[in-house]
């Protein structure tokens, strides 16, 4: 595994270096799974219920102001394994004070007083060791509430241009893509319900006019990125 703690205080500079040929900084990533995940999640739940929120591998907590901006009623737990990302996470989100950040190294230290309404885990899941895939997977689907949603997000290895970004990144070394049939697979073998799969980012900035059409490629294996939902 690679250890974040060494990443923390270049990760963006990093990050910002890797998607140059997108056209996009970092935050338009954080915000547009941020949003899409809403978009989903609000269709079929009232905007005005208290939501309990897991963010799993929050990293230097770059998700929870548009968390905070997509959920007005929001309870944040965000938790990852490198400290350092933790403390930096804290620092940057000094202003919220409807998020809790915990440091993990095992599983079996996360405890938490009741269910999630949506557990979100966001380009994470490459970067723990493939025998772990799925209990972690397990683990998650255990802290969700009865009604709530498992949202996956992963870089496509169909993508060219996403391939060739990973496998240039600094903090992406020994890491393997995974594809969305077998994230799906695995789902199931955990025993996920309701599984679904839409991919999205298909459009670099140059072509900025073209991304209010994203919206009905969902189904093609083209986008830079996917998601995966599920339910208990």
């Amino acid at each position: 595994m690679i250890d974040f703690n060494e990443y923390v205080d270049n990760y963006e500079e990093l990050h910002t270096k890797n998607i140059k040929q997108s056209g996009f900084k970092p935050a338009y990533f954080d915000e547009h799974k941020i949003k899409t995940l809403s978009n989903d999640f609000f269709r079929n739940k009232q905007s005005n219920k208290k939501i309990r929120f897991l963010n799993f591998g929050c990293g230097i907590g770059k998700s929870e102001i548009y968390i905070n901006q997509y959920f007005r009623n929001v309870e944040i737990t965000s938790v990852d394994i490198s400290i350092k990302s933790i403390l930096k996470a804290k620092a940057r989100n000094v202003q919220f004070k409807n998020i809790d950040f915990k440091h993990f190294t095992e599983l079996q230290e996360l405890y938490f007083d009741s269910k999630f309404d949506v557990i979100f885990l966001a380009n994470v899941l490459h970067h723990i060791p493939v025998n772990l895939h799925l209990n972690t997977l397990s683990f998650l689907k255990s802290q969700l509430d009865q009604d709530g949603y498992f949202y996956l997000f992963e870089h496509n290895p169909k993508n060219f241009l996403t391939k060739k970004a990973f496998h240039s990144c600094e903090f992406d070394m020994g890491c393997e893509m995974i594809s969305d049939k077998t994230i799906i697979q695995m789902l199931k073998n955990t025993g996920y319900h309701n599984i679904k799969r839409k991919f999205i980012l298909f459009f670099p900035k140059f072509f900025h006019f073209l991304i209010p059409l994203e919206k009905y490629l969902y189904f093609l294996s083209l986008g830079g990125q996917y998601w995966v939902k599920g339910t208990r």
